[in-house]
């Protein structure tokens, strides 16, 4: 038969099993789910291997959409991924090395300028870095 004391004493072991278990899964945890967008000097993109040359990838960062593009081994742009004038989502064409807009029919090149269209806003530009083989954008 258990007393009180018992009772107590495992009610207290298990408070602290839970509590040493919740530390080690928020250190086991991907930070990237922990993160507050708003508070971020730079975006976590993904591992280099994910993202080949020529390809590119469009990421969320908060209320910002960004293009990230990998030109070369270890050559990156990143830009704004909407058109400004209409909000398109904008698309990397490796042939071309522009992106454009199926939207309003811009071109752009890599550094954000425009090449052809009615509009002469550029696009927003970010800096991309590598550190330990895992691609992070930053404003500019």
């Amino acid at each position: 038969m258990f007393g009180f004391n018992e009772y107590l004493l495992t009610g207290v072991a298990a408070l602290l099993l839970a509590g040493a278990l919740m530390v080690v899964a928020f250190f086991l945890l991907p930070s990237r789910h922990l993160q507050l967008y708003e508070l971020q000097r730079a975006y976590r993109v993904g591992p280099e291997a994910d993202l080949p040359v020529g390809a590119s990838r469009v990421v969320n960062w908060g209320d910002r959409i960004v293009l990230v593009i990998r030109t070369g081994e270890q050559a990156y742009a990143a830009l704004q991924a909407t058109a400004p004038t209409d909000g398109c989502l904008l698309n990397w064409d490796e042939q071309s090395q522009r992106v454009w807009s199926p939207c309003g029919y811009l071109v752009y090149d890599l550094h954000g300028n425009v090449v052809r269209g009615l509009t002469t806003v550029p696009l927003q530009r970010y800096r991309v870095f590598v550190r330990d083989d895992v691609i992070y954008v930053t404003a500019a």
